[in-house]
């Protein structure tokens, strides 16, 4: 395996760890707060590619944003900001969820080469439902369901989603979290599926006010004409300024031809 660090990679890469150490130090300092709040710490499903297997709590709004650079084996790079994502507890059991985002060039190393930029914002809207609270080896999981209707771009064509996410705390605090994804897509008159499974082992520190974690996850198209198979894998940090707020960044290599070479994500949540 043969990982390639281009030039705009360790810019975003430096970009990661500079916006780390301007926010370490305010993280030092906010002790206090995380000792006096009565709920647990934000969690956010822009933390990591695999899904939180657990939902909003109710009536609590969520509000995550993010921006993805994809240095692909193509003549254009990728770009998709801001990722935006609003959700918000209607019950114990249900989390209403809203969004949008415009993607630059995404997965252009699909397409013949000599083809113009796709550029296309996307709005998503669905739920999130809770199945099991977690017990002894019973997992916390949760089943999302989410539309997607281009506001703008060649295309007209909605599509669909349906994952499961499931998560287990282990009894040093570590977690592991696991996710499967369906899509049903469709590209011109070319009408197929894809899954996506997903890894990852998230390990707190200082008390949960960071996090670390690496993640593997792949892209498998069916029906396609002609199918890929996207796998990548990568490190990914957290850091909470106060319980109601983090940001964060994800950097992942493609491990097969099909994928990606680098992404670098950089993100935030909120909560009110």
């Amino acid at each position: 395996m043969i990982i390639r660090i281009s030039m705009r990679n360790l810019v975003c890469i430096s970009s990661s760890l500079l916006l780390n150490a301007i926010v370490g130090p305010s993280i030092l300092s906010t002790q206090n707060l995380f000792a006096q709040t009565e709920r647990g710490p934000i969690e956010t499903d822009r933390d990591s590619f695999t899904r939180s297997p657990r939902l909003v709590e109710t009536k609590d709004w969520v509000v995550e944003g993010s921006y993805s650079f994809m240095d692909q084996k193509a003549e254009h790079e990728g770009h998709l900001f801001p990722d935006l994502l609003v959700r918000y507890g209607v019950s114990e059991d249900l989390e209403m969820r809203l969004g949008w985002t415009y993607e630059i060039g995404k997965f252009h190393q699909l397409v013949p080469a000599g083809s113009e930029r796709l550029e296309e914002g996307i709005l998503n809207y669905g739920a999130k439902f809770n199945l099991t609270d977690a017990d002894a080896w019973l997992p916390a999981s949760a089943l999302m369901l989410t539309g997607y209707t281009p506001t703008s771009g060649p295309s007209s064509d909605s599509d669909l989603s349906v994952e499961y996410a499931a998560g287990w705390t282990l009894e040093n605090e570590w977690e592991f979290d696991t996710g499967l994804r369906w899509f049903m897509l469709t590209e011109e008159e070319d009408h197929f599926t894809e899954w996506a499974p997903s890894v990852v082992l998230k390990v707190p520190l200082l008390e949960d006010r960071i996090n670390i974690h690496f993640e593997y996850f792949c892209l498998l198209s069916r029906g396609r004409e002609e199918n890929y198979r996207q796998h990548c894998l990568g490190p990914g940090a957290h850091y909470l300024i106060t319980p109601n707020m983090e940001i964060g960044t994800r950097l992942f290599w493609g491990v097969s031809e099909d994928a990606a070479a680098f992404v670098c994500n950089v993100g935030t949540g909120i909560r009110f």
